[in-house]
């Protein structure tokens, strides 16, 4: 991560606000998302171990060419 100093900047009542929120919200979620991720790794590692296959998670939908007219798109 790159660290920028801003020595002798002022910041605004509301940036103050808006970046103490953002403090907030980031050590709430920083641990819940890591926990998150620690539990999703440690089933496909089961999984894994079972001889599962991966879900297929990307299906194709169509397979057409070219630029759909107005009508097309809008449905009609």
């Amino acid at each position: 991560m790159k660290t920028v100093s801003f020595q002798g900047a002022q910041l605004s009542p509301g940036q103050r606000r808006r970046l103490e929120q953002q403090r907030q919200v980031q050590a709430f979620l920083s641990p819940v998302l890591a926990e998150q991720v620690s539990q999703t790794l440690a089933v496909l590692d089961i999984r894994k171990e079972q001889g599962a296959k991966a879900e297929k998670v990307w299906t194709l939908a169509s397979e057409t060419r070219g630029t759909p007219s107005i009508a097309e798109w809008m449905g009609y």
